[in-house]
């Protein structure tokens, strides 16, 4: 089957599951999710890949979408995809808005589970001049196709990218490792979002990833607090702690995912990634 028949099909399955009032299931409709990386020796693609696929398990149309638009990866993570072409892709929803979403999106090897990417051959100049409310309108576009949402944020506090989808997501994490600066940087990130916007307090959840049992003082990420906006401070919380598995990036390298093709998988990784499943699907 060609690329536009797999789409076609695809996009079937995801009509027909919002027109069912018998799934079984209580599904979000349209919720955006962001994961922003606050230090070094953090993956995000390592953490999206495999929640798409369990979302996807549990009935969820998954639309993954990489802004990281100077250097995209997430096509790296996802089995059965290639990169766009240079001018197509996610470029093609933010320079106009009669842009079907299916045009532009990628199948993969999970039914329910697409990727909407920059292409890497995309020239860098090519994301100077779209504005955040070019962003906004495309996350609009894709929560009225997709029930779940899964979004690659550059931490880069000056683009377009990094400001509009923070403004625009229900639910939020940082993705942080065992790094001294990890509190730190979210709380510089977090004072300064919270200068334009309040929707910033949905980033209220920290992932420890690539977790190596280091003498690390996990307390600095769980009293940071998230001043302003209604009167209190609320603090973040802890959402999951992934360990540090060789086997994940090889099932990436080798063309999978790691929750769906590895023989043996760890119990810890994916009762981790449960966790961050029920807290998406909570919002709902």
């Amino acid at each position: 089957m060609d690329r536009r028949g797999k789409l076609e099909k695809g996009f079937g399955r995801m009509l027909e599951m919002a027109a069912s009032t018998d799934a079984g299931y209580d599904k979000p409709q349209g919720v955006a999710v962001g994961f922003v990386s606050v230090c070094d020796f953090v993956e995000n693609g390592e953490i999206i890949s495999n929640l798409a696929y369990l979302l996807s398990r549990r009935g969820s149309a998954v639309c993954v979408v990489d802004f990281k638009v100077f250097y995209p990866n997430l096509f790296d993570w996802l089995g059965g995809v290639s990169a766009n072409k240079k001018g197509d892709g996610l470029i093609r929803l933010l320079q106009s808005d009669r842009v079907e979403v299916k045009s532009v999106s990628l199948e993969t090897d999970d039914e329910n589970v697409f990727l909407i990417s920059p292409s890497p051959n995309d020239e860098i100049e090519d994301y100077f001049n779209f504005s955040i409310n070019d962003v906004k309108r495309v996350m609009g576009m894709l929560k009225e196709t997709f029930d779940v949402v899964l979004i690659d944020i550059p931490n880069n506090p000056p683009l377009e990218f990094c400001v509009g989808a923070l403004m625009n997501c229900q639910r939020g994490f940082f993705v942080a490792s065992e790094r001294v600066d990890a509190s730190r940087n979210i709380q510089k990130l977090m004072e300064y979002m919270l200068k334009i916007t309040f929707e910033v307090r949905n980033f209220n959840n920290i992932i420890i990833a690539r977790r190596q049992d280091l003498p690390y003082d996990e307390s600095a990420l769980a009293e940071i607090k998230i001043f302003g906006g209604f009167g209190n401070d609320d603090k973040m919380k802890i959402a999951a702690r992934l360990p540090l598995l060789r086997a994940v990036q090889e099932s990436a390298l080798d063309g999978g995912v790691y929750m769906r093709d590895s023989t043996f998988m760890s119990k810890k990784f994916s009762r981790e990634i449960d966790k961050l499943a029920k807290i998406i699907l909570e919002v709902g």
